[in-house]
């Protein structure tokens, strides 16, 4: 597939996951000097590889027949941020949707996965969404090496080295808030002991 489809066909899958709701989120994809990214105002049910608009790193419209979303700029910071990452997923899942609003901090060693995939999770104070300074806002995440980010009274925001990956991480931190929501599990409850966690990802390296 194509950028285009790649980014439509991951937009859908948010939608249609459950992870966002009416036209909420964006998905976008870097690839060279060029950004693929969703439309504004549009259910991504509905998405088609011909929607994607293509930008430049500087927000600059390159091709497309729509307005790219509202929130470009914290794509663009992102990628402008750290080179290595070549994807982002913006959506409003309930239950880490709900995490961001309450800034509720999840332990994230509650489960292998989520260990390996979020660790560490950036909380970030609620800005106006599309704003440059909602953009800056996660600066001092990414500058922890965090590709995953709660959004007070908004959402959250994953990043990832592929799409895949970051949608792995979507999807993980959506378990994780459900899970740690169920169980009432805190940070220094019920969590993995970090010698099991270090031993489980040392064992991946192997």
């Amino acid at each position: 597939m194509n950028a285009r489809e790649v980014v439509s066909a991951y937009a859908r899958l948010v939608w249609d996951r459950g992870l966002t709701e009416g036209t909420g989120g964006n998905v976008s994809m870097k690839q060279g000097d060029s950004v693929y990214i969703t439309p504004s105002s549009v259910i991504k049910h509905f998405l088609t590889a011909e929607d994607i608009m293509e930008i430049a790193m500087d927000g600059e419209v390159i091709s497309g027949l729509r307005k790219p979303s509202s929130e470009y700029r914290m794509h663009l910071f992102l990628y402008q941020e750290n080179p290595k990452i070549n994807s982002v997923v913006h959506a409003h899942p309930p239950f880490a949707t709900a995490a961001a609003v309450t800034q509720r901090r999840l332990p994230v060693n509650l489960l292998p996965e989520s260990a390996l995939l979020l660790t560490p999770i950036t909380y970030v104070s609620y800005e106006r969404p599309g704003s440059q300074q909602f953009a800056d806002a996660f600066l001092e995440g990414i500058d922890r090496g965090s590709s995953v980010f709660l959004l007070q009274n908004h959402g959250v925001t994953v990043t990832g080295n592929s799409m895949d990956e970051a949608f792995a991480r979507l999807e993980t931190l959506e378990f994780l808030s459900r899970v740690s929501h169920l169980t009432g599990a805190e940070p220094g409850t019920m969590e993995i002991p970090e010698d099991k966690i270090k031993e489980f990802l040392d064992s991946l390296k192997a």
